[in-house]
């Protein structure tokens, strides 16, 4: 929560009108993310977790430009299976 709102108060004074969508996406890239990694890279349970269903977290997987695995198109060393 800090980190959003420090995040939020240095964008708003340097880049404003850019905020939303920039901390919108790194937001549910995060959410996503994290969820894959407990979820050992299942989607469907990655979906439960964030409540949301298969179909969303695929598409937001590709609207964010993640990888197939659901990390970033270099995927973190931490993603493995």
């Amino acid at each position: 929560k800090v980190a959003l709102g420090a995040e939020a108060d240095r964008m708003l004074a340097g880049r404003p009108g850019a905020v939303w969508d920039s901390l919108a996406r790194e937001f549910e890239r995060t959410l996503i993310r994290h969820a894959l990694l407990a979820s050992a890279g299942r989607r469907i349970d990655a979906a439960q977790m964030l409540g949301i269903g298969r179909n969303t977290i695929t598409r937001k997987i590709q609207e964010l430009g993640m990888g197939n695995d659901g990390g970033d198109q270099d995927p973190p060393e931490e993603v493995s299976r």
